[in-house]
């Protein structure tokens, strides 16, 4: 899911590759519960050992890939200056946790929509004024 992500062109177009990765990956049919990561950190969140720490380091990979590429759209002048990645990750994450739980457990016909939605108006705080998506 991760690397057909980083193989898209940096900044925005790179986070959305990985929005939509992590999306489809989510609804694949291989994966009858949905993204076995959330459910493992559900299940570890306040169990120690090997199992819960390999899930904390995964989680914080994660955070760090969406951060490092909402930072290269930054660099690349398709986002503001001022714009905080680190909130992005943790807003978008947020927003894939929803979605997960809307999803799965309330079976909303709307998360799709709902996700992709909060999706652009993360992107359209992200971007510099008068920029749009491409």
């Amino acid at each position: 899911m991760v690397k057909p992500g980083l193989a898209a062109p940096r900044g925005e177009p790179r986070v959305r590759a990985l929005f939509e990765a992590w999306l489809a990956w989510e609804r694949s049919s291989s994966l009858p519960g949905g993204c076995p990561f959330i459910a493992a950190a559900v299940e570890l969140d306040d169990r120690p050992g090997p199992a819960r720490d390999l899930i904390v380091q995964s989680q914080r990979d994660w955070l760090d890939i969406l951060a490092n590429s909402a930072r290269t759209g930054i660099k690349e002048g398709q986002f503001r200056p001022d714009f905080d990645a680190d909130q992005f990750a943790y807003d978008l994450h947020g927003t894939m946790l929803s979605y997960h739980h809307l999803a799965r457990l309330l079976r909303d016909p709307s998360a799709e929509m709902r996700v992709r939605r909060a999706f652009e108006s993360l992107l359209d705080r992200a971007r510099l004024p008068g920029r749009v998506s491409r």
